[in-house]
């Protein structure tokens, strides 16, 4: 696909940083990891936790780094998968780029496992054996916008991650809350919510954390100590790298998603997520996205076939109760109904054909010109606003949805 035109206002994304965005030199990850095993002090059993295959995190540099300053046999190693799957040969592969930082084999979370242990003081959730097994629990983790949760982070590598299916499900029917935006903590049900699981883990374990922000493979900056502390200070980096503001919204978006998000409409729509806000009512959003998969986890569109409208998919969740992936269908019709916002929405995608977008309610346009023409748009007045990234990149014009709180 040939890159769109350029729109008159572009707002560079995070494969494309600002100049000078972030600009401290070498990043030093050793201080960080000092100050989370300082924390956690002496452990004769220490279960590490990291993020899987599916987002990027430089685990192998700080697990190389805790190689030099505890035994590999202290080392219970899991990957955090929450709720995804990875074959034979993904795992593999993960496995041998994070080296040896173990001296057992590294353990897959499993969600739906039946060993699944009570954490807390109460039994607030479940989660894997290993978080009760060790004298301390210390999570890797990256940093970035998440389009309900607020920010990514070890606070969600040490809950979400490691988590039963029930609990991951509990927590993510909040997002269909329209507090659940990217950059967005406080106020925000889902990351309440991980807050609270966090705190009932650390009620019966010391819990520490290393907290990366990058982009891409490229780390730009890390935070380490008490999870929540070292994440506040590493939401400032993220949102200095990867939050954008504009004024007025935009009469017309175009969200602009490349490489492994734009495998499918299901990972492409973090691009619509991330800068829906900064589309004024009654606008105009274009999805530019390859999406060679089709829709991938088709799971929601069962929703969207049921419910035409928003208030119909809020019906229909409350009746028979909330499904994992209920959140994209209703954010969608949400940004689409002409009852709520009526942004007119378009994808530009050669992966999803007539049918798929109109299931989706979108329009399928063969140009992001076409699209922006079909829409009315009209370059010489109108607000336009060209996202490069926006898989990755969050944009709005609310100025709290930039606070870490």
């Amino acid at each position: 696909m040939k890159p769109p035109p350029e729109p008159l206002a572009t707002v560079p994304g995070a494969g494309r940083l600002a100049p000078g965005a972030i600009d401290r030199g070498p990043v030093d990850l050793d201080a960080p990891l000092d100050e989370a095993l300082a924390l956690l002090g002496p452990c004769r059993r220490l279960t590490v936790l990291v993020n899987d295959p599916q987002r990027h995190t430089a685990s192998r540099a700080v697990l190389e780094r805790l190689a030099r300053r505890v035994q590999p046999e202290s080392i219970r190693l899991v990957v955090a998968t929450g709720s995804h799957h990875a074959d034979a040969a993904t795992r593999t592969a993960f496995e041998r780029a994070l080296g040896r930082p173990a001296a057992g084999a590294v353990e897959w979370h499993d969600c739906r496992a039946d060993d699944l242990l009570p954490v807390g003081p109460d039994g607030a959730w479940r989660g894997h054996p290993a978080l009760l097994a060790g004298d301390a629990v210390l999570a890797i983790g990256s940093v970035e916008p998440h389009y309900f949760a607020g920010y990514t982070g070890a606070h969600k590598t040490a809950t979400i991650g490691v988590a039963s299916f029930a609990d991951i499900e509990a927590n993510h029917a909040a997002a269909m809350d329209l507090a659940c935006r990217p950059g967005l903590l406080a106020g925000n049900p889902v990351a309440e919510g991980v807050f609270s699981m966090l705190a009932a883990l650390e009620g019966v374990r010391p819990v520490a954390a290393v907290h990366l922000v990058q982009a891409g493979p490229q780390v730009l900056a890390a935070a380490g100590g008490a999870t929540r502390a070292a994440l506040d200070e590493a939401v400032g980096w993220a949102r200095e790298a990867f939050v954008r503001t504009v004024e007025p919204a935009a009469d017309a978006l175009v969200a602009e998603v490349t490489g492994p998000l734009a495998e499918s409409f299901y990972q492409a729509d973090k691009g619509i997520k991330n800068t829906e806000w900064a589309v004024r009512d009654g606008g105009c959003l274009v999805l530019w996205a390859g999406c060679p998969r089709g829709i991938g986890q088709d799971a929601f569109c069962e929703l969207l076939r049921q419910a035409p409208t928003y208030a119909a998919a809020v019906e229909t969740v409350a009746r028979r109760g909330y499904r994992l992936g209920d959140h994209k269908a209703v954010r969608l019709r949400y940004l689409t109904d002409p009852a709520t916002r009526g942004v007119r929405a378009f994808i530009v995608s050669p992966g999803l054909s007539d049918a798929d977008a109109n299931l989706l309610g979108l329009a399928k346009a063969p140009t992001v010109a076409a699209a922006l023409h079909a829409a009315g748009v009209r370059a010489e007045t109108d607000a336009i606003v060209h996202v490069r990234d926006a898989g990755n990149l969050a944009v709005t014009t609310n100025p709290s949805a930039g606070s870490g709180g």
